[in-house]
């Protein structure tokens, strides 16, 4: 009987096909050849399709036995099947035969078979032969086994086929069940299953499959996780970067970065393996990890930061409370605190929440010597704004000129505290006195340039916001003449400004009226009333009325008004800017919701440092060779040569013969002497300055 069975395993890769009734012969054919003839004319093959399901529901058995032992040919016959069986459509249900068999025995099977059994239903599940979800249970057990490639290749089906539904249809029914279904996974998995979830919400929500807010409100419910990795996972995404996130929680993009290190390091060196290659090997691999970290580095810095996240949240101040809540607790890593942390600043920033215990949090991190405290003044300028009462913010703003804006520290701590008293007085209002800012702005004067820029940087910014607080000769033209006309007032908390038409109208009339020249055109009444009612103004006016709002604001800065020069090479860069780029940069304007604020913007300015050959060449210049130096002194001398010259070039012999040798021979015991103590006090006397050797 174990014989038969072997025979019948070898013969499962041909099949026997009869031609007609005058051939004696049968044709044996390979499975790949049965599966083209199948394909083309499934009705002709019904009998072998069946013949080959016995055989495979035999074998099918057989594996069951010992599924931890790879089978070639079960392999082959399993994706033969799936090959064909779209082909004979209600014949037999292949799906059913193996999710029963890789739910049954996925933990003992071996991966070959494993593999081999996940691709047959990734195969049949593209062939549209079931829905969906009807795998998604088991593929989710399956991604909390300890299989890294079997993982990589579930997830990424997972996303292309929810991808590929969203394309083709949008039934809102199937999409909730889906939805519902990573949900339940991403909050009782386990932590592996939990992380495939929360990387699939993220994935696709990046390929704007799930952008609704009901995803959203899914997704953030994640960012309390017990999993670190997750929690930051989903942080990363409500930040807005667009890049990060999915490093701790998938693999893949690990292995595509070091894959391609290596093939990029390869292509340098060279193919074949030597000790000197492995050398160049390994320094080329550490240059393209450094170049590719300063590549993600400018792509951080140039992205724009995406808010759309997270002003879909239905309940932000509960959200932010329970992230607060989570961050008080020291026992998590301290850069992922400060990731939560950043987040619950953005969400009081976007949200215009009020949290007044977040503030005291803060205080507790404010200190030059803390580690990354850049990034947690970043924090408090974004959880900045006009509804926060100004005795929350006043004590931390004072607390930050105490510890960062004074002349004992290093220009770039000082630098660092008044970019970040700048940002947080633009946001909020009544927080320095007339005392306070004026202690302030007296570092425009101090000798680091950084420092100097930054202090002028708050006198702008004072300037548009309540310039009534600076001195006079620090206001400029433009806001002490609006002082005068009664156009300025002092901000106060609690005062909503209401808008009664359409900020800068009256200056797109002006600039309307304005014919040829350069002269300054005011605009009439009429003109304002007739533009504002009669007129329907185009995406182009308000792309011009935006420019002019900002222009009035660059100006109250500047304390002038601009130059032709200035306005017409800053509207010439401004065009080619679309409207939501422009957007990004009326941070001054009102109804505009302040934009997100990063470590990087206020940091000191680097000092320029200089490579490598800047510095030996200033090394060069500062020795001084003295053979050369003499040589070229006598070589520009004219003339001759010394008499001091001369005795030294004198032949020996004549000097033997000089008139001071003989004198010295002929010198007795006690003359001797004293020339050799005047010798000796001479010595003594010049020991400080070393004698210069004679050429």
């Amino acid at each position: 009987a174990r014989r038969g069975r072997r025979a019948v395993g070898a013969m499962a890769a041909v099949s026997v096909v009869g031609g007609g009734p005058d051939d004696s012969k049968d044709k044996v054919m390979s499975l790949p050849q049965l599966q083209n003839l199948m394909k083309k004319d499934p009705e002709a093959y019904e009998v072998e399709f069946e013949q080959q399901w016995k055989h495979f529901v035999s074998m099918m058995e057989i594996f069951k036995l010992k599924p931890q032992k790879p089978q070639s040919s079960f392999a082959e016959q399993v994706m033969f099947l799936a090959h064909v069986s779209p082909s004979f459509p209600g014949k037999r249900d292949l799906p059913s035969l193996l999710i029963g068999a890789l739910d049954e025995h996925f933990e003992v099977m071996h991966s070959t078979m494993r593999h081999t059994l996940v691709q047959a239903l990734i195969l049949l599940r593209n062939r549209d032969q079931f829905p969906c979800i009807r795998t998604l249970p088991l593929y989710f057990k399956l991604l909390g086994f300890s299989d890294k490639s079997l993982r990589l290749q579930i997830f990424t089906h997972i996303v292309k086929d929810i991808s590929h539904m969203h394309s083709k249809t949008r039934s809102q029914n199937m999409h909730k069940e889906l939805r519902d279904f990573f949900f339940v996974k991403m909050k009782e998995g386990e932590v592996e299953v939990a992380r495939r979830a929360a990387a699939a919400f993220i994935t696709l929500y990046r390929k704007n499959v799930w952008r609704d807010a009901h995803v959203v409100n899914l997704m953030s419910a994640g960012l309390v996780h017990p999993d670190v990795k997750l929690a930051a996972a989903l942080a990363h995404l409500f930040l807005g970067n667009k890049t990060k996130g999915l490093e701790g929680i998938l693999e893949d993009s690990d292995q595509e970065d070091a894959g391609e290190v290596a093939e990029v390091a390869k292509e340098i060196v060279g193919a074949k393996s030597t000790s000197r290659r492995e050398k160049r090997l390994k320094r080329a691999k550490k240059a393209a990890v450094r170049a590719q970290k300063k590549k993600k580095q400018n792509e951080e810095m140039a992205g724009h930061v995406s808010f759309v996240a997270i002003d879909l949240l239905h309940d932000s101040q509960t959200l932010a409370e329970r992230l607060l809540q989570r961050i008080s607790k020291s026992g998590e890593p301290f850069m992922f605190r400060l990731l939560l942390l950043h987040l619950t600043s953005r969400l009081v920033s976007r949200h215009q929440l009020v949290i007044s215990n977040l503030y005291p949090f803060l205080l507790k991190y404010l200190n030059p010597t803390q580690h990354e405290v850049t990034q947690v003044l970043a924090c408090l300028v974004e959880a900045s704004h006009d509804q926060v009462p100004p005795d929350d913010l006043k004590p931390i703003v004072l607390h930050v000129m105490k510890s960062f804006v004074t002349e004992v520290n290093a220009p770039e701590v000082i630098e660092v505290g008044l970019n970040a008293i700048r940002e947080v007085c633009s946001r909020a209002v009544n927080l320095l006195t007339e005392d306070e800012l004026a202690d302030l702005v007296g570092f425009r004067k101090f000798k680091n340039k950084g420092v100097a820029m930054a202090a002028r940087s708050l006198i702008n910014a004072y300037r548009e916001v309540d310039p009534q607080l600076l001195h006079r000769s620090l206001r400029g033209k433009e806001a002490s003449m609006a002082i005068s006309r009664g156009e300025v007032q002092a901000p106060e908390f609690g005062m909503q400004k209401v808008a009664d038409g359409i900020d800068g109208i009256e200056m797109l009339a002006a600039k309307r009226r304005r014919v040829g020249d350069e002269d300054e055109v005011t605009a009439e009444p009429t003109d304002t009333k007739k533009l504002v009612t009669e007129e329907v103004l185009s995406s182009d006016d308000f792309k011009k009325l935006r420019k002019l709002r900002l222009q009035r604001s660059v100006e109250l800065q500047l304390g002038r008004k601009r130059k032709a020069v200035e306005i017409s090479s800053s509207g010439s860069s401004d065009s080619e800017d679309d409207d939501e780029e422009g957007s990004d940069g009326e941070r001054g304007l009102s109804g505009r919701l302040p934009g997100a604020m990063s470590a990087a913007e206020l940091k000191a300015t680097p000092s320029r440092s200089r490579t490598k050959a800047e510095r030996l060449a200033k090394v060069q210049a500062g020795r001084i060779d003295f053979k050369e130096k003499i040589m070229e002194k006598r070589n520009q001398r004219k003339g001759g040569k010394t008499n001091a010259e001369k005795r030294r070039n004198k032949p020996l012999m004549m000097s033997m013969q000089s008139k001071t040798v003989r004198q010295k021979k002929a010198k007795n015991a006690h003359e001797k002497i004293t020339t050799m103590k005047k010798h000796i006090k001479t010595l003594k006397q010049n020991s400080k300055r070393q004698k210069i050797r004679r050429k």
